[in-house]
């Protein structure tokens, strides 16, 4: 598949915030994201990282616009690149520039072609915030390491019954003062109209220990019995599938931007490792 500036390996729906300079300082998600999804052939991780590795730099010497790479932990072997916009003209904006970039197109077939022996599918979504229903982190994602996405797919007619139970537990985490974090996202194009995308930004996978604490007793009060079961009658009445997987981010398949570099250069740019020059060969001292 040939890419585009806003096109990224995409994970898929679960987080708050992620990649622009803008983003960072507006503190909010952004408004727009579009996620390319690739799936890896088995064996070729190792290869594919490595050609993405070659890409992101493509980019950067480009100027692209960042994105984020993440690669699935569990699930399906893919690898998400994720990229934030604040309208879908932002991103034409992006891919008319790479068009005008010959130097760039020339590298982009070649990658292309190579990419191409190395997984055995690619689709790309455009996903839509939907703050009203979001619980997002006041903070840079960038020391986080893991997202959680959660793809949730609803039944036809059920949208706004989705809303209505994503407010209650909205309101629940607020009352609370809940620790854990996330943006919800509406799959507007390349996908089921019925898709929604919960990001859930995690800095250690060690939080996952503390789920059912973190949602527990406070968590159950602030829902109360009637909230508790409208959830309930909206998995059985609305609730077509779900699936949460773990990703990681990835460093070297990132075009990262320098805000994020800036937060964490050990972990975003790290220096190479020194390389010790050879030991200078002694000369056997002559016989007498």
């Amino acid at each position: 598949m040939k890419r585009t500036f806003g096109l990224l390996v995409a994970a898929a729906l679960l987080l708050a915030g992620v990649v622009t300079a803008q983003a960072q300082e507006k503190m909010t998600p952004p408004r727009i994201l579009v996620i390319t999804r690739e799936v890896e052939k088995l064996g070729k991780g190792a290869a594919h990282e490595k050609l993405e590795t070659t890409w992101a730099a493509a980019f950067k010497k480009a100027h692209a616009a960042p994105y984020v790479a993440v690669t699935a932990m569990t699930g399906e072997h893919r690898a998400l690149f994720i990229s934030a916009y604040d309208s879908i003209t932002a991103w034409e904006k992006d891919n008319n520039a790479q068009l005008a970039n010959a130097t760039f197109q020339a590298e982009n077939e070649s990658l292309s072609a190579k990419d191409a022996d190395l997984i055995s599918g690619s689709s790309t979504g455009v996903y839509t915030y939907m703050p009203e229903i979001s619980y997002p982190l006041a903070e840079s994602l960038a020391t986080s390491r893991y997202f959680i996405i959660s793809v949730v797919d609803v039944k036809p007619g059920h949208g706004d019954h989705f809303i209505e139970i994503r407010k209650l537990i909205k309101a629940a985490h607020e009352k609370a003062g809940l620790s854990d974090h996330y943006a919800v996202y509406h799959g507007s194009l390349g996908g089921p109209s019925t898709r929604y995308a919960i990001f859930v930004p995690v800095k250690s996978l060690a939080e996952l220990d503390q789920y059912s604490t973190i949602h527990g007793k406070a968590y159950h009060a602030a829902l109360g019995e009637e909230g508790q079961k409208k959830i309930n009658e909206f998995n059985m009445q609305g609730l077509a599938s779900t699936e949460a997987n773990i990703f990681s981010f990835n460093p070297k398949m990132s075009n990262t931007s320098k805000d994020w570099i800036d937060a964490d250069p050990g972990f975003w740019a790290p220096k190479p490792a020194a390389t010790k020059a050879p030991a200078a060969k002694k000369e056997a001292a002559p016989k007498p």
